[in-house]
C-alpha cells in the first residue's frame, strides 16, 4: 500500500489524514473512510485497529482515508463536529479521481463508530457500513434501524464498555439484518486482535464493494 498525507478544511478548521492506495492495483478503486477511537482518550488515526483495517483493505484492492477528528469545545460539541468530520471525509474520498464513487463505505471503531452512527443519515454515498465496538446508545439513537444498506458489527466478547448482548439485541431489530460477530477473549482495546478485526471488516467491505 502506498500512503499519502492529506490536509483539508472542515468548516474553517484543518483536518489531517492519510490516503492509502492499493499497490499494485487498478484505479478507480473502491474506497472506505475509517474513523478512529475517542481523541480525548488518546485515539487518533494511527490507532492500531484503524491501521489494521486500512492494511487489510489495501490487500483486497480497496483504498482508504483515515483522519484525525477535530478536538474543540466540550463533549457535546465534539460529538457534533465528529459527525461532520465523517461526512466531509466521505465527500473528500468521493471527489478523489482514484476512487470509484459508487463503491464506497465507512468503518469506525468505538468513538469513530458512534460518529458514523450520528452521521449515518447524511452518508448517502456510502454503500456499506462497518462498526467496531460501537457504543450501544449511539447505535440506538441513530437512524440505522431503518437503514437498508449492508451493515457489519463486531465487538469483543470481554468488552466492558460495550455489552455484547445488549448490542446484539439492538442489531437484531434492524431492517437490514446486519452481520454481528463477537471476538471471544477480546476486550474494548482489542489488543492482539487488531489483525482479526481488520480482516473481518475488509472482507465485509470487499463483499459489498468489489465487482
Amino acid at each position: 500500500m502506498s500512503q499519502s498525507a492529506v490536509s483539508y478544511e472542515v468548516d474553517g478548521d484543518q483536518v489531517d489524514g492519510v490516503i492509502g492506495q492499493p499497490s499494485p492495483g487498478e484505479a478507480p478503486y473502491p474506497g472506505v473512510v475509517v474513523c478512529h477511537p475517542h481523541p480525548l482518550f488518546g485515539g487518533d488515526m494511527n490507532s492500531s485497529v484503524v491501521v489494521a483495517i486500512c492494511d487489510a483493505l489495501a490487500e483486497r484492492g480497496i483504498a482508504s482515508l483515515r483522519f484525525n477528528f477535530r478536538q474543540s469545545g466540550d463533549g457535546e460539541t465534539l460529538n457534533e463536529t465528529s459527525a461532520r468530520d465523517v461526512e466531509v471525509g466521505l465527500q473528500l474520498l468521493d471527489g478523489w479521481e482514484m476512487v470509484n464513487s459508487v463503491r464506497m463505505g465507512v468503518a469506525g471503531y468505538s468513538f469513530g463508530a458512534a460518529a458514523m452512527a450520528r452521521a449515518s443519515a447524511v452518508l448517502k454515498p456510502a454503500k456499506a457500513l462497518a462498526f467496531v465496538a460501537p457504543p450501544v446508545a449511539a447505535i440506538g439513537k441513530s437512524t440505522l434501524s431503518d437503514d437498508n444498506r449492508p451493515q457489519y458489527f463486531v465487538v469483543g466478547g470481554r468488552d466492558r464498555l460495550v455489552d455484547p448482548e445488549e448490542l446484539s439485541d439492538v442489531v437484531a431489530g434492524m431492517k437490514s439484518l446486519p452481520t454481528f460477530e463477537t471476538l471471544d477473549g477480546a476486550d474494548h482495546m482489542l489488543g492482539g486482535y487488531e489483525r482479526a478485526v481488520g480482516e473481518r471488516v475488509a472482507d465485509f467491505m470487499a463483499e459489498n464493494l468489489l465487482p
